[in-house]
């Protein structure tokens, strides 16, 4: 199967944090296994360098990207004209980092991992947590 995680999630699992949702755990640790492939969003990069820098979370920039790259089931998907196109039509999530990781999702045609309410009450795509 195929996933998008959002940064929440990829943190949290980085980190091996509790707060993690049951079934994104899971789903983690089978593509850790190798038995999924889970996109990052370009967009899930610079919160990191953002929410690091801030001191806000425990992961660097640079070692989410040596995990990511270091892994065939993982891969980093930029944020392009075909995702801001699919993002344009999340009516439903206002905040723009929130609206891009839904159209990213919507365009790669996967569920995010994610426990953020409004990702999740979306109509436009389906949600693991």
């Amino acid at each position: 199967m195929r996933y998008l995680a959002d940064t929440v999630a990829i943190i949290r699992h980085l980190c091996r944090h509790p707060g993690l949702g049951p079934q994104a755990a899971r789903v983690l640790q089978e593509a850790d296994a190798g038995q999924h492939r889970v996109f990052i969003s370009a967009i899930t990069l610079m919160e990191v360098l953002y929410l690091s820098e801030a001191k806000r979370v425990q992961v660097r920039l640079d070692e989410l990207i040596e995990f990511v790259m270091g892994s065939v089931n993982y891969e980093i998907v930029p944020v392009n004209a075909d995702v801001v196109l699919a993002s344009a039509g999340v009516d439903d999530v206002p905040e723009l980092h929130d609206r891009i990781l839904v159209g990213t999702a919507k365009w790669l045609g996967v569920p995010i991992l994610t426990g953020d309410r409004v990702i999740r009450a979306s109509r436009h795509i389906q949600t693991i947590w």
